[in-house]
């Protein structure tokens, strides 16, 4: 492991220990766009914006939830996100309305996968 890469990683510990810490994902897509992850950084910047990030339970599973099949209101807004990018989501296991990763990392490696998939794919976070 190389030493930016070290950086990463403890930058996304603290950031699972503190999911709602705007300033340190802001860093962390710095981090990003500084290494030329452009879709990573954008992906980042627009959770910061629209205060997205997974819901983690107690056993640190972590959960994203189809914003366009759920009830306003219900439950975690935060984790709420479009259709266009919950479709994208790959791994975790699927139910009817979201989608629970074995902790909170791969929910949020699995977020920018599927931004980058869902932009690829024409949909604007600008409506």
């Amino acid at each position: 492991m190389n030493a930016e890469t070290t950086v990463l990683h403890q930058f996304l510990k603290e950031l699972a220990q503190s999911p709602e810490n705007w300033g340190l994902r802001g860093i962390v897509a710095d981090w990003y766009e500084d290494n030329q992850e452009v879709h990573r950084a954008e992906c980042l910047r627009w959770m910061i914006q629209q205060r997205k990030r997974p819901y983690t339970r107690a056993d640190k599973q972590a959960t994203w939830f189809n914003a366009d099949r759920i009830s306003p209101g219900l439950g975690d807004p935060e984790s709420d996100i479009p259709e266009a990018i919950f479709k994208q989501l790959e791994g975790g296991k699927p139910a009817a309305n979201h989608i629970t990763f074995g902790n909170f990392p791969e929910a949020e490696e699995a977020i920018q996968k599927a931004w980058a998939k869902a932009r690829a794919g024409g949909w604007s976070p600008h409506g």
